[in-house]
């Protein structure tokens, strides 16, 4: 049995897009609500946090230094030691919707979608960024997660939160071409929703479940390998990290739970950390020079 174990009491009330940055040994993680972003240096385990201009969704390493965030509607350069944000796009989701979970694929190019504000229309998009180019590549989404890349880098998974499903396809990272579409996983009834995810270097794919107090593990065939409990209701994302890529490390929400929910899960909004014996696959910086 894995040891989960509390590194950052927090609580975000809304913790998303934990990203781990190998070269300076520090984790990248956000309060979305809070308009925060927060770092965690390895080995000494401090924190420190800026404040947004804006709610970001997720962010990216950034070739050329600092993060490349999904923020607001558009995508801006985040410089995390001095807080200063520079804006690359604003306003190419519609008025309704918010930039929401996001990762780079393995040339990177940043993948991003939106999420509907009501979370009742299938209205939000995805955008892919690289070099300073933005182009639309999908569409009909009520809230977009993920996305996670196979380690070659050929294949795509991701979720529209709200219809339980992990969906995958084929992925051109050349020319940014996908598959059609193909339901990987489809979650049941108390298995909560399908959050932020990561795949591993055996190709496996982790997924956080949203209401489902768990982590999963699925193998590239779809089929589940394992299933992490996690001691908070809303465990929303997911990144390998730490000094030989074999630590989980997982954010979570407090956001709207109930008095009696949060006396169940206190430890909910918290930064978790899990050792494993798997190794992860480093994230691939993203340019934002054309």
């Amino acid at each position: 049995m894995v040891e989960v174990v509390k590194i950052w009491e927090g609580p975000a009330q809304l913790g998303e897009s934990p990203l781990w940055n190998p070269d300076l040994q520090v984790l990248y993680w956000l309060d979305i609500e809070k308009s925060r972003l927060y770092a965690r240096t390895e080995g000494t385990g401090t924190v420190n946090g800026i404040k947004l201009p804006a709610m970001a969704g997720s962010v990216a390493l950034c070739a050329e230094g600092g993060l490349v965030a999904a923020i607001g509607r558009g995508f801006a350069h985040v410089e995390p030691m001095t807080g200063e944000v520079r804006m690359l796009a604003t306003d190419i989701a519609r008025e309704d919707c918010l930039m929401n979970d996001g990762k780079a694929d393995r040339r990177g190019t940043f993948i991003a979608g939106a999420k509907h504000l009501p979370e009742s229309d299938p209205v939000a998009s995805v955008w892919s960024f690289t070099h300073g180019r933005i182009s639309p590549v999908m569409d009909h989404f009520t809230v977009f997660n993920g996305p996670a890349f196979s380690p070659a880098g050929d294949r795509i998974y991701f979720a529209d939160s709200p219809t339980q499903q992990i969906k995958t396809a084929t992925y051109d990272a050349e020319t940014g071409a996908f598959g059609p579409f193909e339901v990987f996983a489809q979650l049941s009834e108390g298995d909560g929703y399908p959050d932020g995810m990561t795949v591993d270097a055996d190709g496996c794919l982790w997924n956080a479940h949203w209401d489902g107090w768990r982590l999963t593990r699925y193998r590239p065939d779809g089929t589940i390998d394992r299933v992490v409990e996690i001691p908070v209701q809303r465990p929303t994302s997911l990144c390998f990290g730490g000094p030989n890529m074999t630590s989980i490390f997982v954010t979570s929400a407090s956001t709207r739970l109930s008095a009696e929910e949060l006396e169940k899960a206190p430890a909910s909004g918290a930064l978790f950390r899990i050792e494993t014996d798997i190794r992860g696959l480093a994230e691939t910086p993203v340019s934002i020079e054309g």
